[in-house]
């Protein structure tokens, strides 16, 4: 087995440019629909194909569809009168990408080894591990990743349930090896790995919830990007498959106003509508998890942005996306940590301080937790300030990967918040999402100003606390 660490070499940035790129070279775009009813009709594919689009993928739980259409298809679709909402898929992306790689030192295989050099992060949520002799997790209480996918890596096997794919045959629309088969839910990118690891890994490394069970829902591709509907269906089925906590290290922008594209050949400007229909989207799938009895977790996201500054914010997104054509007017929102009934997490380093990374804001982030920095860079051992956790992925020759990874981010922190939740959950059988997050909130470790702050929100998540009822 081929040992290594990855180190993250600076703040990542949305993977727009896949997305970006694909859309300006096709005459297709693909949008999320939103019909009026909370279910899909009987004749929903029927009104898309008579707007000219052809249905992508569709959630009928929720009464969302992802399309593929020409130009004008949004002001057809909404001419039906079915329909509440509709606007472009842009993709959303990882918090953070996996940028260089080398060996570790060869050290002693006992069992947890690398928790007992390496792990701050854990040790800092469990309180070196106090947490474990209290309540350690349990395998009827699944976390649903939805990720990039996970490995069973051999710190994770145990633990790890059939999982689901969620990308249709074709990924954006000209990936052969997006088959569509609901079974291929094998990480392809090393980070939904990474993430699974946090939570439960109970071997060289260790989650905050060691015997919790995981199942992988795979919803971003191999290049970290994936659309609206994909994370919304993964939340839905993962909410099917009774997950009691949702776990998601993702995150992009939806901007309640238009959106404009530019043809880079030809110099035309699209008027691609209203952003909302995302939005809603994201909305719907929350409340959905929540009725089916499942927490929602997210990540706040690695801009380094206030993210209640929504004008700020939009004017950010059209210099991210601008390179690419896009064009943003409106009041922009962090989806899916800025959706109702989503308990948003920001990063912190060694030192608890927010780490220089994370996304932050007042009414918006809940929690807390260690994902991890790099202000030391380049100094020696730099990266142990980053969270070491398991990684494995799939290459595109069929090899597999598989090993141990640094990687600091929000993607870091969130994990750990959806490890103590289900913790909660294992500890108290009958609690509902409500119960399970007033009681990860409430035992957080208050940090910053007394009581709640736009950094730290209601604190720094503790494992020990939340389960010694503290």
């Amino acid at each position: 087995m081929k040992r290594f660490l990855a180190v993250l070499l600076s703040a990542v940035i949305l993977a727009a440019a896949p997305g970006a790129a694909a859309l300006a070279a096709s005459e297709l775009q693909s949008y999320t629909v939103v019909f009026s009813s909370s279910t899909l009709p009987d004749d929903a594919a029927d009104i898309v194909r008579a707007a000219g689009g052809e249905v992508v993928l569709a959630i009928p739980q929720i009464g969302v569809i992802e399309a593929r259409a020409g130009g004008g298809f949004v002001g057809r679709i909404l001419a039906s009168g079915a329909v509440r909402a509709a606007g472009p898929s842009l993709p959303l992306s990882l918090d953070v990408p996996v940028v260089e790689m080398a060996d570790l030192p060869e050290v002693d295989t006992g069992a947890a080894v690398f928790y007992n050099l390496y792990q701050w992060d854990i040790k800092r949520v469990t309180n070196n591990g106090a947490s474990f002799d209290i309540q350690a997790g349990s395998r009827d209480v699944v976390v649903g990743v939805i990720d990039t996918g996970i490995y069973p890596h051999p710190d994770l096997a145990m633990n790890l349930l059939a999982g689901r794919n969620m990308i249709p045959a074709g990924g954006f629309g000209n990936d052969p090896s997006e088959t569509g088969d609901p079974n291929d839910y094998f990480d392809r990118h090393g980070h939904g790995t990474h993430c699974g690891g946090a939570i439960a890994a109970n071997g060289r490394v260790l989650g905050v919830a060691p015997r919790t069970g995981l199942r992988a829902y795979r919803a971003l591709t191999r290049q970290g990007s994936g659309y609206t509907a994909w994370i919304a269906a993964g939340i839905v089925q993962a909410a099917d498959d009774g997950c009691r906590v949702i776990s998601m290290s993702l995150g992009g922008y939806h901007v309640l106003g238009q959106v404009w594209w530019t043809d880079p050949e030809t110099g035309e400007t699209y008027r691609l509508g209203n952003d909302v229909a995302p939005f809603l989207a994201y909305s719907r799938a929350v409340e959905y998890a929540n009725r089916r009895g499942a927490v929602v977790v997210a990540s706040a996201g690695n801009d380094g942005l206030n993210a209640t500054r929504r004008n700020e914010v939009t004017q950010f997104l059209n210099e991210r996306y601008g390179p690419y054509g896009y064009y943003f007017i409106g009041a922009t929102m962090k989806v899916p940590a800025g959706t109702a009934g989503v308990i948003a997490v920001s990063a912190t380093g060694p030192d608890d301080s927010l780490s220089s990374y994370s996304t932050y804001g007042p009414g918006f982030v809940d929690l807390a937790a260690p994902g991890g920095d790099f202000r030391r860079y380049p100094q020696p051992g730099w990266y142990l300030d980053m969270c070491l956790s398991t990684y494995a992925r799939v290459n595109p020759d069929g090899t597999v990967l598989v090993g141990w990874a640094w990687m600091a981010g929000t993607s870091m922190a969130a994990p750990k918040v959806a490890a103590v939740a289900a913790l909660v959950a294992a500890q108290n059988p009958a609690f509902g999402p409500s119960q399970i997050k007033a009681a990860v909130i409430g035992s957080a470790e208050d940090l910053g100003r007394v009581g709640y702050d736009e950094v730290y929100g209601w604190g720094l998540v503790n494992a020990y606390r939340a389960v010694a009822g503290q």
